[in-house]
């Protein structure tokens, strides 16, 4: 009996392979295109501050329109939703290749964000809904492997792409692959969602979507225009009161865009505090070591990817099994140990200089990809067993929006300490970060003139000293799973809901 029900799971493993593709090809795309923003910028013969709203109107759009995706979710057919949202992505990444100047491009980038939207606010709903309580852990596993592993792959898959073929087919690859991934789709996903018969608060829709692009194209932009400038001050202002009355509204219409009262169940509200602030100390300093690998060590954007290999593969171990551990064992006690290793991690991090070799690099970034298996699966299960399943793609949206927001944040928050540690060891440097290749130019200079080799030392001197801030970032999360968590109630939630799943048709 045991083993007939376990064939029945990994045959349901394999019938959500579409949604793994969807989740993954999402994610790639906010890593995968920067490599190529440089040759694009050449192509069209741009600036690049323009080149870049091909990206930055990317992650606006995903982020202002995960709650309202995640929402519609919860009241039609899910896996025809979810298909719909892979065949957007596809034709938008199709438009992108074929764009003609940066204005088409932008709109293709949007439309193809509104595809990802879809899928990405409602893949952990689906994920929740086809596994029963305590079936889970697994999943959850897979889907922190797929994130983890975009980070990575996307700059080396980018970069080979643009050197042997063109930027063209960065999305290019995305269209066989989505035509795939949608007919079997179609073919073998189970029926899922469509249980809600309510209207869509398409006001608190409008509000949240102001609010969220305010804030994110301020985090975004604030290292070009300055933190300072009127212009980013006028992103953060504008998103302040959008976000009261968006609160407001929430909290007085019959059927919210989003539940607030679901930030008072505690594993839920914790879980996403813990998810948040590793996504932010993992953007923080994963922005950060491309430049040491880039312009200290000289590698091309490619090589670098490889050098930064080691966290997705040691992720893709221990996700699924903190995942299934999750199920079975207190995840309280996987979710403390993330944040050490992370910080480990980190520390270690902070003594490379210009002689580390590859293994060496490996096996300090290796820490960083334990803390992140140890902490992602076990908290989205945490997560999804805490709330009502009426309320999945709602917490699908929120997950995905604070993931989004911290992950920008953490952007920014390791340029603003890289910039001011440069300013602080090099007098009269400017306000800008550095770039890798005018570091390996400087090198080539450092030969004959010692005051280049003086710039070389103040860069190294301030990746490692951003690396020793960042580490304190995790520790944080380590103090409110240790206070707040619950484990117990994590169990029970899971024996309760278990003992009254019923599948799915």
């Amino acid at each position: 009996m045991e083993r007939d029900r376990d064939r029945d799971f990994l045959k349901l493993y394999l019938r959500l392979f579409p949604i793994y593709i969807g989740v993954f090809m999402v994610m790639l795309d906010a890593s995968i295109l920067n490599v190529a923003l440089p040759r694009i910028a050449e192509d069209f013969n741009a600036k690049t501050s323009d080149v870049q709203w091909i990206q930055t109107s990317y992650t606006l759009t995903l982020v202002s329109l995960y709650m309202i995706a995640a929402r519609i979710g919860d009241m039609v057919p899910r896996e025809k939703y979810y298909i719909s949202g892979m065949l957007v992505f596809t034709f938008g990444s199709y438009l992108c290749a074929q764009s003609w100047n940066i204005a088409s491009f932008i709109f293709s980038r949007v439309l193809q964000a509104i595809g990802g939207a879809i899928m990405t606010g409602n893949s952990l709903a689906i994920m929740a809904e086809a596994f029963p309580p305590g079936k889970r852990g697994t999943v959850m596993g897979i889907n922190a492997i797929l994130i983890a592993s975009s980070f990575s792959i996307g700059p080396l898959l980018g970069g080979w792409l643009t050197t042997n073929l063109s930027w063209h087919w960065v999305f290019y690859i995305n269209v066989p692959i989505g035509i795939f991934a949608s007919l079997l789709g179609f073919a073998i996903l189970p029926r899922l969602g469509g249980r809600l018969k309510e209207k869509i608060d398409f006001v608190g829709a409008i509000l949240l979507t102001v609010a969220t692009a305010s804030l994110t194209l301020g985090i975004i932009k604030g290292q070009d225009w300055g933190w300072m400038n009127e212009k980013t001050l006028a992103c953060f202002i504008i998103s302040i009161p959008y976000f009261f009355a968006f609160a407001l509204r929430e909290l007085s219409v019959q059927n919210p865009l989003l539940d607030i009262y679901l930030f008072r169940i505690r594993n839920f509200t914790v879980a996403i505090l813990g998810i948040s602030i590793t996504f932010l100390g993992m953007a923080s300093s994963l922005f950060i070591l491309p430049f040491y690998l880039q312009g200290i060590k000289g590698l091309s954007a490619q090589e670098a990817g490889y050098w930064m290999f080691s966290i997705p593969i040691v992720n893709t171990f221990v996700a699924p099994i903190a995942g299934r551990l999750s199920d079975k064992i207190n995840p309280k006690y996987m979710m403390s140990l993330s944040p050490i290793f992370f910080s480990l991690g980190l520390y270690s991090l902070s003594f490379l200089d210009a002689n580390t070799s590859y293994w060496e690099f490996f096996a300090r970034t290796a820490l960083l990809g334990v803390g992140m298996g140890l902490m992602m699966s076990p908290a989205m299960n945490v997560i999804m067993s805490s709330i009502p399943p009426t309320k999945a793609g709602m917490a699908n949206g929120v997950i995905q929006t604070i993931n989004s927001l911290s992950q920008t944040l953490g952007v920014a928050i390791g340029g603003v300490l890289l910039t001011e540690s440069m300013k602080s060891l090099i007098p009269g440097y400017g306000n800008q970060l550095p770039d890798p290749g005018t570091i390996m130019m400087v090198k080539m200079l450092a030969l004959q003139f010692p005051y280049a080799l003086y710039m070389i030392d103040a860069f190294m001197e301030g990746i490692q000293s951003v690396l020793k801030i960042t580490m304190f970032i995790p520790l944080a999360t380590l103090f409110i799973i240790v206070a707040f968590l619950s484990g117990k109630e994590h169990m029970r939630a899971i024996q309760h809901a278990s003992g009254r799943y019923n599948g799915f048709s």
